[in-house]
């Protein structure tokens, strides 16, 4: 252990707090949260028998710094905020955690809707959130329900044009026309006033307490508004509201009773297998099991279940999703109280977290389990199944075009341009047979020549900048291709080999794919290896090609649409985004700007006086 390392250590305080772990150039390795820094943090280096992820993480560790708080509370609110921010490699994480969506029911609103959205996390905006969905078709099979019981808009809020989803605009005049939801009987048709202000309020109420799992209040309402249309001898409404009674009724029918107590609670269980782990979570309202949620996660060797539990009971709560009076947990947590009262927190009222180990609470916790369990075999097998159609593919690919080695590293690399303007160039990686996006590289081509443009000298260009960085040592550029892929024919596979040949790197095979026929060319045959069109490696190599070319064509999208709006402000040093923003919203226009006087541009908010005496000089000059 270095010197300065342990002086930390032995710095650390004997208080509730977070510590944070990082190597020696900076990087965050690992949040974690005590209610005894010292012994906490020290226990990692006193410990010989370290779990093997936690043992060489420490061996990465060269500083740490700490946090104090007042209470261990504190400490986990703190904890969870920083893994959210900073997503470090060693803390328990869900698998693409930011991607779960939520649905949002905007009770806010004159008009409700029922939105869909990835980011949960503003809940101080006045809309009610449902969620997070593991499985975003069941999510979706949800929404569909729920329009055709209720009627709830899903559209957005236009102002001067009809869209499908029912959009409806805030105004005393209505739209025109209906949107194709209303005409299909899934909304209640706002936009044309088709339904008053007050009984659509009712409908999104309904639909809060029917995603609430509230179905009995739903239909004790629906039931009362039918008695009575039908005493006021409105019977057409009265066969509505009959048809959507039977309609929920056959919904609620389909869930499962599993108390009597008429009970809200949240059923957490865990399964683990291969380095994995699957959380399975059942959502239990008025004793009635009305859905359930699994979350995968990824790299917990070293953890156990208490700790897994831990980690995902923080991560899920953590947000708009809905804390129930009672969470049961598969196994005690090591933070217990402070989870407690933070849940507590959240919900307003005081919150049960309690791990049952006989009776019927214990029987639900094993019924989670079982899923937990059933869902993750299944996960793996279709990961197994998926690694052995990628093996068969690369091996089919290694036989037709010769190659030395199973291809498990592809990179490829196309060229865009537009008559030689914006001109750039992509590298795309394959591994094993699927993308490597966070690999993935975009350069932006600086040969230029007067005459026509020329992709072969861009092509070379691209390919000798990939193999300087390697050469150079440059981590980001370290692995070398199993097979090098240009988008062309000949001449581009010529420039590729020439460029292999410059860094004495020819063991490294290449070939080229040509859009046309999908031809396939291969160094020193004078025939193209023409590939049968329903051959899995033609596919694999056309994905690639395919690829490459998408990711080169939005760099040059992008960088053609900046010279698009590009403003005479853009060239004045010390003028970014903001400040031009505040100039042309203050003057209006350039010409006002140059009249204005040194002092009315320096008074612009965010303007300094030296900026603004250079914008008044290049304004000058430019006449």
């Amino acid at each position: 252990m270095a010197a300065s390392l342990a002086e930390k250590l032995a710095a650390l305080p004997a208080a509730p707090g977070v510590y944070l772990m990082k190597d020696a150039r900076g990087k965050l390795l690992y949040v974690g949260k005590s209610v005894a820094l010292r012994h906490r943090v020290s226990s990692y280096f006193d410990n010989p028998h370290l779990p093997p992820r936690i043992a060489e993480m420490v061996k990465k560790v060269a500083d740490i710094d700490y946090i104090v708080t007042r209470t261990e509370k504190e400490a986990l609110i703190l904890e969870g905020n920083l893994i959210q921010m900073h997503r470090p490699p060693y803390n328990v994480r869900l698998r693409d955690d930011k991607s779960f969506p939520c649905l949002k029911l905007t009770l806010n609103e004159r008009f409700p809707a029922l939105w869909t959205v990835r980011q949960a996390q503003a809940a101080d905006d006045g809309a009610t959130y449902f969620g997070p969905f593991a499985n975003a078709k069941a999510m979706w099979e949800t929404v569909r329900l729920i329009k055709r019981l209720f009627g709830i808009r899903t559209g957005s809020i236009v102002a001067d044009r009809v869209r499908t989803g029912c959009p409806w605009r805030d105004t005393r005049q209505p739209l025109d026309r209906a949107c194709l939801e209303y005409h299909i009987q899934c909304c209640a048709g706002p936009c044309i006033n088709a339904v008053d202000e007050e009984r659509y309020r009712q409908i999104a109420q309904d639909v809060k307490l029917f995603l609430d799992g509230r179905s009995e209040e739903v239909l004790r309402r629906l039931r009362a508004e039918m008695e009575k249309a039908a005493e006021e001898l409105r019977f057409e409404r009265a066969a509505q509201l009959r048809d959507q009674i039977a309609a929920v009724q056959s919904v609620t029918e389909k869930q499962h009773v599993v108390s009597l107590s008429h009970e809200d609670q949240d059923v957490i269980a865990v399964a683990i297998e291969a380095a994995r782990a699957c959380v399975q979570v059942l959502v239990v309202r008025q004793g009635k099991l009305i859905g359930e949620r699994h979350f995968l996660i990824q790299d917990i060797v070293g953890r156990n279940e208490s700790e897994i539990l831990s980690a995902f009971v923080r991560q899920h709560y953590d947000g708009p999703v809905p804390v129930p009076p009672e969470v049961l947990l598969a196994e005690n947590i090591e933070d217990l109280q402070a989870v407690t009262e933070w849940l507590a927190d959240k919900r307003g009222k005081s919150v049960a977290v309690l791990a049952p180990q006989r009776g019927r609470k214990r029987a639900l916790i094993e019924m989670a389990r079982q899923n937990a369990m059933a869902n993750l075999k299944q996960w793996l097998a279709y990961k197994q199944t998926e690694r052995e159609i990628a093996q068969s593919v690369l091996e089919d690919l290694q036989q037709r075009l010769h190659l030395p080695t199973l291809p498990r590293r592809m990179e490829c690399f196309d060229i865009s341009t537009l008559q030689g303007s914006f001109s750039g160039g992509s590298m795309v990686v394959f591994e094993n047979g699927r993308p490597s996006k966070k690999q993935y590289r975009l350069f932006n081509i600086k040969w230029t020549s007067q005459q026509e443009p020329n992709d072969f000298e861009m092509m070379r260009e691209v390919l000798r900048r990939r193999f300087q960085r390697y050469v150079a040592g440059d981590e980001k550029f370290s692995l070398l291709p199993d097979l090098l892929l240009v988008d062309g024919g000949k001449g581009q596979l010529g420039c590729a080999l020439e460029v292999l040949q410059e860094f004495h790197l020819n063991h490294i095979p290449a070939a080229g794919l040509a859009k046309e026929h999908e031809l396939v060319f291969l160094p020193h045959q004078r025939d193209p290896l023409v590939i049968p069109r329903n051959a899995p490696a033609l596919h694999l190599l056309q994905r690639i090609r395919d690829e490459a070319h998408r990711f080169a064509l939005t760099q040059h999208r992008k960088r053609r649409g900046k010279a698009t709006v590009h403003s005479l402000l853009d060239d004045v040093p010390g003028i970014g985004e903001t400040r031009k923003r505040n100039l042309l919203k203050h003057f209006g226009s350039l010409k006002r700007m140059k009249a204005a006087s040194v002092d009315e541009l320096a008074a612009v908010p965010e303007m300094t006086r030296a900026v603004a005496e250079r914008l008044q000089e290049f304004l000058n000059r430019q006449g």
